[in-house]
């Protein structure tokens, strides 16, 4: 049936549903639709059409990789107009839009530049063949590919057509209905469906029939499900009182990303967004203490980039169970559920944790630091707990009744949410307007929010000259007072187009949330807002200032004050400082909404503390140093005598640098922890400029270490960061090595790059045992010229590293992906035990291969072109330096395959192979006893 409605009729109703009003109006224009273009005999199509309705829910189709500026710039190139046209620019700057109606909307800026090409005849384009062509462009992997599915989409449809596939792909149809809306309208079961499947084909193929009612289905593993989620609560009182008095358990908040881990035997597969249902974290194994948030994006990232990341591992807090053995439990109570996780989960410290009161993670609680997990029989322990997460710089608590079911999507109030991010300023904050953005919809064309900044105080008392980026507001004024404002500062904006020139005036972080269209080109010819908002009390990323701001709100325009007399930072940080931690009064969710309160501004002039900017973790540890005799200073003045920093990165650090000598907190940590004044140590240098080295020229090296003091292993680590990395050619190394290593004795593995394999064990003691065994397998692999890899594309040969001699190649064999099995039967790889390397080392040189195979003669043999392969350097450094362990549970998932999508299952090998005893390998954590 799809194959013959026509998109345009999909069209007309988007068309009708946005002139309706009321929300009865659009869910009929729903079902007409559907009954008069499917109606009895095209229920089976329902997915064709409901994919584009609700294009963001679409699973099987993937990315696009088109958000509005690219796919302007696509849009440029398929209709093949230059990119200085007017057209062009219009397209590109459709945020300001030359102060057109349309302004702001970016599908109907671009109707109103295809309506000039394409006029409103319809080409006929059938819904399947709008289907067909976004899976074309969503496979499509350079911008040429997808401007030419463009083009020949535009060639086959009229403007308004093409305005409602654009915002199809863009995933805003802005229909003014809900989702649940729609569920509903096609089926009353749909949303229940759609909840433990996150499956929208599945949903239509099911409920195909309105008047059938479906039973209710329970979760499957291997199908993500909609997570569980808590209601926010203003304090412990209103917590209690929705609560009832039930038994209740308060886990700490982690501030992770919350995941969800299905297990089917040997295949696992992650959703992010359980059955494990849990957080996945950073563990700072130096610190001892998870990571700040964000360290997830950049673990993943250094992965990707193949970077090492020795310091931090992904640890997943599995804090509820949904699913054991075959059977669901989320119908069981929290306190069921509790036990299941305990019996089912072997918790593998730094890799897989659980959470419950009694036991799991916190059994690696530090004596002196409260649990994570607690029973909370009264409200004076929940107060207690809160506190002292408060305390210890974590996220919050979570409060969830024991009694509970699990219910996907449910924010009903059985879990709830108390955090304390969330300061109320207690005044108003003049702060400065330092850029512009242009609005969207009805505000569009025109600036209608206001990038503002706080000012920094100048040693001499005189007006400031630098400001930091503060936060983004656009909240507060009528349609009068916002175009008053604009119309003062629009004379003295600058385009902050290319080049983007920031004014010299302003500190920013240029991160792509925080570059506005336009700049203030001068402080003094700028305008004072009054804002009020609730202060977050961790480091912002976006901005320079110390801290962000949550919903900020703007309360006047300060046309009588000064541009010289806005907020300073060292206030600013007073303000936080001085609240203590302290809650706003807020009692749920709605009242967090509607807080209209209005409160006296305070201005904070003349004398000041020296204040320091630091990031959330140092809170506990700043009070320490006070208590100390420390002091902060704000400023990187002379009177500085430590440059204090968490990471080399960010704009606060490239500035300091300066300095010549930038130490890494853990510094401060141990001094406190000793209660003395530590020695600066190799391993607390993150920076050391020449100039700094050369002041102590007869104590300390180039690479920062002293002659006089003793290093231990930490220390000569940090020697080798902090040293500058040099890229060798590596025809250099090849003259070298021919050169000083031409005893073949030393080299007679030259030219063998080979993957280590180590295969499966159950006995603990073997496990030792075989790890040791790699360990000197790498050793006498590297010593004598050959190099190991971390794929088999590359490689020459196969160890089985094993302290068994005993072998099942049919358990290696399905450890592999599809895409790598090719790989094991081409002739050219040695499929070989550990003792042929072993034996090679003992005689000193390298023998055949032939006595140690231990490839099946069944396995079919084919020659396979590895001209790809051969253009990959054989001795890749992320390669020759990680440590290659591995294990069939790891190569469950297809390699490059995003974590979050479902993995095929893996196949057995093409026929029966010839075996050995097994031996089975060391698993990151064991989920069930009956492996």
């Amino acid at each position: 049936m799809a194959a013959t409605v026509r998109f345009g009729l999909l069209v007309a109703m988007f068309q009708a549903m946005t002139r309706d009003r009321t929300s009865a109006k659009k869910r009929g224009r729903l079902r007409t639709f559907l009954d008069r273009a499917y109606g009895a005999s095209g229920r089976d199509d329902y997915f064709s059409a409901l994919r584009l309705i609700l294009p963001s829910l679409d699973r099987e189709r993937g990315s696009y990789g088109l958000k509005e500026a690219a796919l302007a710039a696509a849009l440029v190139e398929a209709l093949g107009i230059a990119k200085d046209s007017p057209d062009a620019v219009r397209l590109t700057n459709w945020r300001r839009g030359g102060g057109g109606r349309n302004a702001g909307n970016f599908s109907l800026v671009a109707a109103e530049v295809l309506q000039r090409r394409q006029g409103m005849t319809s080409g006929g384009l059938t819904i399947k063949e709008v289907n067909d062509a976004l899976d074309r462009l969503s496979a499509s992997d350079t911008r040429s590919e997808k401007a030419s599915v463009l083009s020949s989409l535009i060639k086959k449809t009229n403007a308004l057509e093409m305005k409602w596939l654009l915002m199809i792909i863009i995933k805003d149809l802005k229909l003014g209905i809900s989702e649940k809306s729609i569920f509903h309208e096609f089926h009353p079961d749909a949303e229940d469906l759609f909840n433990v499947t996150c499956d929208l084909k599945r949903v239509c193929e099911k409920l195909n029939d309105r008047s059938q009612r479906h039973k209710r289905q329970d979760i499957e593993v291997g199908k993500a499900v909609r997570p569980q989620l808590a209601m926010r609560v203003g304090n412990a009182s209103s917590a209690w009182k929705k609560l009832h008095g039930k038994p209740v358990v308060a886990e700490c908040k982690f501030d992770g990303d919350r995941i969800q881990i299905h297990k089917n035997g040997e295949e696992i597969h992650f959703f992010s967004r359980c059955i494990l249902d849990g957080e996945m974290l950073v563990w700072d194994t130096a610190l001892n203490r998870f990571a700040e948030f964000g360290s997830n994006q950049e673990i993943a990232k250094a992965a990707s980039e193949g970077l090492e990341t020795n310091r931090q591992e992904c640890t997943d807090i599995a804090f509820d169970i949904l699913y054991s053995g075959d059977t669901s439990v989320i119908h069981q109570s929290l306190s069921e559920r509790h036990e299941i996780l305990r019996k089912v989960v072997k918790p593998l410290k730094g890799r897989l944790e659980i959470l419950v009161p009694t036991g799991g993670l916190n059994t690696h609680r530090p004596p002196d630091e409260p649990c994570w997990s607690i029973f909370a029989p009264n409200i004076e322990d929940i107060e207690k707990f809160f506190k002292e997460t408060v305390e210890n710089r974590d996220e919050g608590i979570v409060l969830k009744d024991l009694d509970s079911k699990w219910e996907p999507g449910d924010r009903t109030g059985k879990w709830l949410k108390l955090k304390p991010d969330y300061i109320h300023a207690g005044a108003d904050l003049d702060v400065i307007i330092i850029g512009g953005y242009y609005g969207s919809g009805r505000r569009g064309g025109e600036v209608a929010q206001f990038l503002v900044g706080l000012a920094v105080s100048s040693d001499d008392n005189s007006h400031p000259k630098r400001f930091l980026s503060f936060c983004r507001v656009g909240t507060g004024l009528s349609d009068e007072e916002l175009a008053t404002l604009v119309a003062k500062l629009k004379p003295h904006f600058s385009k902050s187009g290319t080049p983007k020139k920031t004014p010299r005036f302003y500190e920013v972080t240029n991160n792509s949330k925080e570059r506005p269209d336009v700049w203030i080109e001068s402080p003094d010819k700028s305008v004072i807002l009054s804002i009020t908002s609730d202060i977050r009390t961790i480091k912002s990323e976006v901005f320079a200032a110390p801290y962000c701001l949550r919903f900020p709100r703007i309360q006047r325009v300060r046309y009588d004050k000064p541009w010289h007399e806005c907020l300073d930072v060292q206030s600013f940080v007073e303000i936080v400082h001085s609240s203590n931690g302290s809650m706003h009064k807020a009692e749920d969710d709605k009242s967090l909404k509607n807080d209209n309160l209005k409160n006296p501004k305070i201005n904070k002039r003349g004398e000041k503390k020296n204040v320091s900017i630091i990031p959330s973790h140092l809170m506990k540890t700043d009070i320490s140093v006070v208590e100390n005799g420390g002091s902060f200073s704000m400023n990187l003045n002379d009177s500085v005598t430590h440059c204090i920093a968490a990471e080399k990165k960010g704009i606060k650090y490239q500035a300091a640098i300066r300095h010549g000598r930038i130490i890494h907190y853990s510094w401060i940590l141990d001094c406190c922890k000793q209660k003395i004044l530590l020695r600066l140590q190799p391993k607390y240098i993150l920076f050391l400029a020449d100039f700094a080295r050369h002041k102590f020229p007869e104590e300390i090296d180039s690479y920062a270490d002293f002659y006089y003091w003793d290093i231990d292993v930490s220390d000569l680590k940090q020697i080798f960061i902090n040293m500058d990395k040099v890229t060798v050619d590596p025809s250099m190394v090849h003259r070298y090595k021919k050169k000083y290593y031409a005893d073949e004795r030393f080299c007679f593995f030259q030219g063998c790059c080979i993957y280590l394999y180590h295969a499966p064990l159950v006995n603990e003691d073997y496990n030792v045992i075989s790890d040791l065994a790699l360990k000197r397998v790498k050793h006498d692999l590297t010593m004598h010229g050959g190099q190991y890899c971390s794929s088999l594309a590359p490689a020459t040969h196969l160890v089985i590293v094993s302290v068994l001699q005993v072998y099942n190649f049919d358990i290696l064999y399905k450890s592999f992906s599809p895409a790598e099995r090719r790989y094991l039967h081409d002739k050219r790889l040695h499929v070989v035990s550990n003792k042929w390397l072993e034996d090679s080392v003992e005689k000193q040189m390298k023998l055949p291969e032939t006595a140690y195979n231990l490839k099946p003669d069944t396995l079919e043999e084919i020659q396979i072109e590895r001209s790809e392969e051969k253009a990959q350097p054989s001795n890749d450094k992320t390669a020759k330096n990680e440590d290659v362990e591995i294990s069939h549970v790891k190569h469950a998932r297809k390699r490059g395959r995003a974590a979050g999508n479902s993995s095929r299952t893996v196949r057995a090998a093409p026929r029966p192979v010839r075996t050995t005893r097994a031996r089975r390998g060391n698993k990151q954590a064991k989920i069930d006893d009956g492996e």
